[in-house]
Order: C-alpha cells, then sequence, then structure tokens
C-alpha cells in the first residue's frame, strides 16, 4: 500500500501547530510508517510536489502567503486549513 503525501505550511502563524504535531513523540515512528512529508518546515523540503493532503496553518496576512495558499491548492487533492489562526 502507497504512502500518503501530505505537505504542511505556516502561513502568518505562530508554528503552534506543528509544535503539537512533534509533541506526538515516538508515535511519530508509526505515523511515517503510513505517510510521507513533502513540503513542510519539519522536513525542510522548499518545492513543492503532487499531494494528498495540504495542512495549512495560520492566517493570510501579505501577499507572499496568498502565493503559497495557491501553490498548496495547485498540488493538493484535500486543503484543510489547521488551528485558531487559520
Amino acid at each position: 500500500m502507497s504512502k500518503v503525501r501530505i505537505a504542511t505550511t505556516s502561513l502568518a502563524g505562530c508554528f503552534g501547530c506543528h509544535m503539537s504535531f512533534l509533541d506526538m513523540d515516538e508515535r511519530l515512528v508509526e505515523l511515517l510508517e503510513h505517510v510521507e512529508l513533502n513540503r513542510s518546515p519539519l522536513t525542510d523540503i522548499k518545492q513543492i510536489g503532487h499531494c494528498d493532503l495540504g495542512l495549512i496553518e495560520g492566517g493570510l496576512c501579505n501577499s507572499e502567503n496568498v502565493v503559497v495558499l495557491k501553490e498548496f491548492r495547485a498540488h493538493c487533492k484535500t486543503l484543510v486549513a489547521v488551528g485558531a489562526c487559520a
């Protein structure tokens, strides 16, 4: 079975959602058996590939945020806003 490809980003957010994700500790190892992280602050990959799921943290506050959001929309089958500031 193929892994689900996930991309994440923080727009004008605090990175709190990414920090909460890292709080999964050793459960991350099990999760990585099922998912492949693409562009993400967690991987330091700068270019986004085609992904099954895009997770967007933070709100839009400048033109760079708009460009990133449009890139994610173009490359992700499903796009989800996460966190209070999203």
